[in-house]
């Protein structure tokens, strides 16, 4: 078998479909995921001396059989080439891989699609294994595991139910409990809104205005009197209508970005009711099949092959004025955008957006797909109308002595003018997840903006057909559903987006959060959680700023520009230190006099 070459992946899956885009001398095996991680029973297995952090792996037991097939093809093997996923993760499950495999040479070859034109191109020009990514993923491992560590023993003065607590999910937990606080604590107001339906003589269709302004002053607070309001009422019906403004412009709806991890995983829980963890793992099998590049980025960026290729089909599938006269060019939503080069997309959108059926697959393949052309595509154009209705003109007069309107009312109209990318992807293809409506807990008061409005000049009489005072109600702010949940970490630069669907996961089993229609709802035992580590861990793990902070220090580390090492020490004795105040015994940071020297790793780290 000589002059044998073998390409180490992950999943048998993607050992498959790479087996069949490489020649005959090449040997295709899969390791089945990690191959070594910090144990999970038998202590920190992390130990800080010297200087130093040194994180103690074992071999997993799953991988074992995988793992020996490995040695043994690497033994006859004339080169080694480690294809895992092109992100950290993927560069330490090839380092932990060369860790079991022994000495010899190893070369990184790295694609963000499993088509036949990137395997081959990654293939011939591999790649040193980039340490800085190594030491990034293993700064993060440690740093949970170090958190949970010291931080889960503590918790017994919440509970035996309180089971653990985690670095990024601690903060997820506790955005929810502080919205499930919020909720709790508020109360509900009944105020009333005076909405005039209003009609020009000869010039439909009649709309429906708003009271925006009273007594020449904005209406900061809505009535709060229903017999103020009714009152209102009934000296408005008397008096003169005409329009006092109108303004027409044209606004630009530009096409969304094409789909990062963070929004596809909004967009599938919204459109298609998958939750985040079955929405990554239909990724990964559509990437692993070669449909799609690599799902786990932050970018928004396609390659110009890519852009060239749905330019071609918008030329085919629209008519010409859908397609721009220049590539469209999408800012990056993320700060340190990392990752993939790419965003997520179809590696042949020619076969077009049913080529995988109808089921949940080809459904998520759908909406990839779409994403993808619409981002190409030429923005929408509207034609927004606002316009003020003034009742009673001229009898109020400013403080300047000016004669005003005793009451404005307002509405707003939206006609489209042109679909655009619209035509393709729908309305709502930018809103993964819509924030909620309203303002301090108040219900919209907006119209939804939709209707036409009548062509009318200023100073045009109007009659009054129809006025009424709506009573509504305050409203708390909306729980979190996963989707805006997510949004709101990704937002904050909490956690990596390829980790949201585990850190729904362990806040849903855990206990600590539920989900009812769809909505999060923080439990007892999580909401006591909450207080007991921002009551104990303020300025540390617990808080935002200090979370997102922690994200930037690994992107550093990933770039080369920080110590692991450095990172890690400080953020562990920091929290070592808040953790003996809330009820840690001993330091499991450093050997005691007991136990001797710090335990060194078992296998080579």
């Amino acid at each position: 078998m000589g002059g044998m070459k073998l390409v180490v992946v992950e999943s048998p899956s993607k050992a498959k479909k790479i087996r069949e885009l490489l020649g005959a001398e090449y040997r295709v095996a899969a390791s089945m995921g990690h191959v070594r991680d910090l144990p999970v029973k038998g202590g920190l297995a992390v130990a800080f001396t010297d200087g130093k952090v040194v994180p103690t792996y074992e071999p997993l037991e799953k991988s074992s059989r995988a793992v020996a097939e490995l040695v043994d093809l690497a033994k006859r093997a004339d080169e080694v080439l480690l294809a895992t996923d092109p992100d950290r993760e993927g560069e330490a499950i090839a380092w932990h891989v060369t860790r079991l495999l022994g000495e010899r040479r190893y070369r990184r070859v790295v694609f963000h699609a499993v088509t036949k034109a990137e395997v081959q191109k990654a293939v011939a020009s591999p790649r040193d294994l980039d340490m800085n990514l190594v030491d990034a993923q293993q700064a993060r491992r440690v740093l949970d595991r170090v958190v949970g560590w010291l931080v889960s023993p503590t918790l017994r003065r919440v509970g035996k139910e309180a089971k653990s607590a985690g670095r990024v999910q601690s903060v997820a937990l506790r955005l929810v409990a502080e919205r499930e606080a919020e909720i709790a604590r508020f109360k509900t107001v009944d105020y009333f809104l005076l909405s005039a339906r209003l009609e020009r003589a000869g010039t439909p269709p009649p709309f429906t205005a708003r009271l925006i302004a009273w007594k020449g002053q904005p209406l900061a607070q809505r009535l709060s009197d229903a017999a103020v309001a009714e009152k209102t009422v009934a000296w408005c019906r008397r008096q003169a209508w005409l329009v006092s403004a109108c303004e027409r412009r044209d606004g630009a709806r530009n096409p969304p970005p094409p789909f990062t991890t963070a929004t596809v995983q909004q967009a599938a829980s919204v459109g298609l009711r998958l939750d985040p963890g079955s929405t990554m793992k239909l990724l990964q099998a559509l990437f692993e099949d070669g449909k799609i590049t690599y799902h786990r980025t932050d970018s928004t960026a396609l390659a110009p092959e890519a852009v060239a290729q749905a330019r071609k089909l918008i030329a085919r599938d629209f008519p010409p004025e859908y397609l721009p006269a220049a590539p469209v060019v999408h800012a990056a939503k993320a700060v340190n955008a990392q990752e993939a080069h790419e965003a997520i997309r179809p590696t042949a959108p020619e076969s077009g957006p049913d080529a995988l059926g109808s089921g949940e697959l080809g459904r998520l393949y759908r909406l990839l797909w779409q994403r993808f052309i619409a981002s190409q595509m030429a923005p929408g154009r509207d034609q927004i109308t606002t316009l003020d209705a003034a009742c009673a003109p001229g009898a109020w007069k400013d403080a300047s002595g000016k004669a005003v309107p005793m009451g404005v009312f307002q509405a707003k109209g939206k006609v489209t003018l042109f679909d655009g990318w619209r035509r393709l992807a729908g309305e709502d293809a930018t809103e993964e997840a819509k924030p909620a409506k309203g303002a301090k807990g108040e219900e919209s008061e907006e119209e939804d903006g939709s209707a036409e409005l009548p062509l009318l000049n200023v100073g045009d009489p109007l009659e009054l057909r129809d006025l009424e005072a709506k009573k509504r109600t305050t409203k708390p702010p909306p729980r979190y559903t996963q989707a805006s949940l997510i949004k709101k970490l990704e937002h904050d630069g909490i956690g990596r987006p390829s980790t949201y669907a585990a850190i729904l996961r362990t806040v849903l089993a855990r206990a600590y959060v539920e989900e009812k229609k769809r909505k999060l709802h923080a439990t007892p035992l999580g909401r006591s959680v909450t207080v007991f580590l921002v009551r104990n861990f303020t300025g540390n793990f617990v808080d935002l700023d200090f979370t997102r902070r922690m994200e930037e220090e690994l992107d550093r580390v990933a770039r080369g520009e920080a110590d692991w090492q450095k990172v890690v020490t400080e953020a562990s004795f920091a929290v070592l230190k808040l953790a003996k105040k809330a009820g840690l015994w001993g330091n499991p940071l450093e050997p005691s006099p007991a136990s001797g020297p710090a335990v060194r790793p078992k296998t080579p780290s």
